[in-house]
């Protein structure tokens, strides 16, 4: 039997006043088919990056979603996902684990990620090819048949030039093992 993919697109029907951007949130659903079961499921590996410069503190409901969402996002990762979750300012600052890596989700981890993400301020610029820069560094590390990225944010790309952030999206598109990966400490910056 051949699988049957539907698609459901949302998206706010109203545009300000000279608006250009719609959003959409896309949900594509697979039936039927050759589809694997729960005993073959594929490998993954997560990153979610959650947006806390200081545009996320006006209103201070902002970040307070944003950390709800990243901790839905975490009660839904199956055991033994490599995963991890960034803090995105002008750098991009891990937030668990602790260090530049990712863990294996299990309820431990998964309890102290949260807690970690239940710590986070809203303070700092915008640069979110840095952010996915790390990301894209985490994932070379995996050897995850898929591997997936979420990205919560409000804002425009503030503190790096179009340029930079192409240059980071055109990164991440590259074969992981051809990437001449850069190394980070702590606070999201580079070493030599």
């Amino acid at each position: 039997m051949t699988a049957q993919f539907t698609a459901e697109v949302d998206q706010n029907e109203y545009l300000p006043e000279g608006g250009r951007v719609v959003d959409a949130i896309v949900t594509v659903t697979a039936q039927g088919g050759d589809l694997r079961d729960a005993s073959t499921a594929l490998t993954a590996a997560q990153v979610i990056l959650v947006d806390t410069s200081g545009s996320m503190a006006m209103p201070g409901t902002k970040i307070a979603e944003a950390k709800k969402a990243t901790a839905v996002a975490i009660d839904t990762l199956r055991d033994g996902v490599a995963f991890a979750v960034v803090a995105g300012t002008a750098g991009a600052h891990m937030i668990y684990p602790g260090d530049t890596r990712m863990v294996p989700a299990n309820p431990q981890t998964r309890a102290e990620a949260k807690a970690a993400v239940s710590r986070l301020r809203a303070d700092g610029g915008t640069a979110i090819g840095r952010w996915l820069d790390l990301a894209n560094y985490l994932f070379a590390g995996q050897q995850a048949e898929v591997k997936h990225a979420i990205l919560l944010t409000d804002g425009q790309n503030q503190h790096e030039t179009p340029a930079e952030l192409q240059r980071v999206l055109d990164a991440c598109e590259e074969v992981h093992l051809r990437q001449p990966w850069r190394r980070y400490r702590l606070g999201g910056d580079r070493a030599a």
